[in-house]
């Protein structure tokens, strides 16, 4: 059986009970049917611990040793066009578990027109997290025009942009001198140039992704799995 993972919002003591909600209570109880003394592992941002279960005036978990402390991760955005909401599931799920701080959908030129579930979108990357193994849970913020997000922008913050038309560098080749970067992926249409003229003013790196043409949950894949292992 696969390890039993469970994000929990709170600082961990040893011994110290915690008390859990009904979805998780259930979950662990009537889904994986844990019996009383049996282990799973509990998480939140900054540590991994092993837990025992127990019955003893309802549903609870004692934290019994620390299994590991956070690494500091790598400080990356992906802010993408909207797409359809099916896509956007396998998007949050995807990336969520190759580890990325913040996610923020924009609203561009020829990006779909609609508002996300966004309760729906962070349980997904909740639930990817905890299957992958992560530790931090992404920010999931609702969706932004792109001069919404650019006007106030973070100047520490490098932006590497995603060029469609292949002028960039390739992405492989990239030198990363800040360790804050947001990777900003174009709508299926690609960028405007009304988009285009958003970017003018500020300090960005215009990347390539080879010379086919990927959808923008390909894209955002590739583009945070190199800017990672970079």
């Amino acid at each position: 059986m696969s390890k039993i993972r469970l994000y929990i919002d709170r600082n961990f003591y040893k011994s110290l009970p915690i008390s859990l909600d009904k979805e998780k209570s259930h979950y662990l109880k009537n889904v994986m049917r844990k019996k009383q003394n049996e282990e799973i592992n509990i998480f939140n941002q900054n540590e991994e611990w092993v837990a025992k279960v127990t019955y003893k005036g309802g549903m609870k978990l004692l934290p019994k040793n620390l299994i590991r402390k956070s690494k500091i991760n790598d400080d990356i955005w992906v802010c993408f066009s909207l797409i359809k909401s099916k896509k956007m599931n396998y998007l949050i799920e995807k990336i969520s578990e190759i580890g990325v701080k913040k996610i923020v959908p924009i609203v561009t030129t020829f990006s779909e027109s609609f508002t996300p579930n966004y309760s729906r979108l962070k349980k997904i990357a909740l639930e990817a997290v905890e299957q992958s193994e992560g530790m931090n849970i992404p920010i999931i913020e609702e969706k932004k025009t792109l001069k919404e997000i650019l006007n106030n922008w973070d100047l520490d913050r490098k932006i590497i942009f995603c060029d469609e038309k292949g002028n960039g560098t390739e992405i492989m080749k990239v030198k990363l001198m800040k360790k804050k970067l947001a990777i900003f992926i174009g709508p299926v249409g690609g960028w405007s140039e009304q988009d285009r003229q958003w970017f003018e003013c500020l300090d960005f790196i215009n990347v390539s992704l080879g010379s086919n043409i990927l959808k923008v949950d390909t894209a955002s894949l590739v583009s945070l799995f190199v800017l990672r292992n970079l």
